[in-house]
């Protein structure tokens, strides 16, 4: 599918684009164990989506082939150069900068709001978004959170070492010099204060916890390379498959250190 997408959404004066969403099944893992838990925890069905911060819309395409009813925000930018392939596919996908615009549906209208890695983007407070997500959900209804775990283990071994845990400095100063604001990371979370930000926006909180990527995608990517022996290929994306695999580790020794928060909350 992310083949299809890419070639839909190919652009000759953006050549890095092709890239960035095939790429994009590198990070498949969590929008699948997020799909999963709308199917698990939806009361209804088929349960109401909304995705916030969709930018290509692979995950509410992903949940349209699932029979959910998705719908999809993202910054005008986003939307007018994405949005096509996804309203195509039956996703009702909208331009809306969360920064400073309420959400364009009414109360109550989902079932589950999927709001993965974006939270770590807005250049303010994330209460605004969390208010307008407990806004647009049912009494019962629940939204998915992940983003970067500040205070996971590869953090403290850049830091150790000297080195930021920070966006690349050369991105930061020179690639988004004219980017106003700033694109990339403005604030990374550790899980008290992702569980504050629920609890002092109305949720109660059901899970807060550190995960890692599933190595299955990333297996799969290097699989589907198109040179190089199949170990070459691994060993090419070593700097993905590694802490996967190391992530299944901490899972099983219920240690904190992985990459990803993973938080589920439901409004009362």
């Amino acid at each position: 599918m992310l083949d299809r997408l890419a070639h839909e959404l190919h652009d000759d004066s953006d050549p890095q684009r092709d890239m960035w969403v095939r790429e994009s099944i590198t990070f498949a893992g969590t929008k699948v164990r997020a799909l999963r838990c709308v199917l698990a925890r939806a009361a209804s069905y088929p349960p109401r989506l909304l995705d916030v911060g969709a930018q290509i819309g692979s995950l509410a395409i992903y949940a349209r082939q699932l029979g959910i009813a998705a719908a999809a925000v993202d910054l005008p930018h986003f939307t007018k150069k994405f949005s096509k392939a996804s309203i195509d596919r039956g996703v009702d996908y909208r331009a809306c900068d969360v920064t400073t615009d309420p959400f364009p549906f009414l109360d109550a209208s989902f079932d589950a709001v999927t709001y993965l890695d974006v939270i770590e983007h807005h250049p303010h407070s994330p209460k605004r978004v969390l208010t307008e997500i407990h806004r647009v959900l049912v009494t019962g209804g629940f939204v998915i959170i992940t983003t970067p775990n500040h205070a996971s283990l590869y953090n403290r071994a850049q830091l150790l070492l000297g080195r930021s845990v920070a966006d690349p400095f050369s991105v930061f100063f020179e690639d988004a010099a004219a980017m106003t604001p700033y694109p990339g990371h403005h604030r990374e979370y550790v899980r008290k204060e992702l569980r504050y930000a629920l609890e002092h926006s109305g949720f109660r909180v059901l899970e807060c916890r550190v995960i890692d990527e599933d190595l299955r995608p990333q297996l799969r990517l290097a699989r589907t390379g198109r040179t190089g022996s199949l170990a070459e290929r691994v060993w090419s994306h070593k700097k993905e498959i590694a802490p996967a695999m190391l992530g299944k580790i901490f899972s099983a020794l219920r240690l904190p250190f992985g990459r990803v928060l993973w938080a589920v909350a439901v409004k009362n």
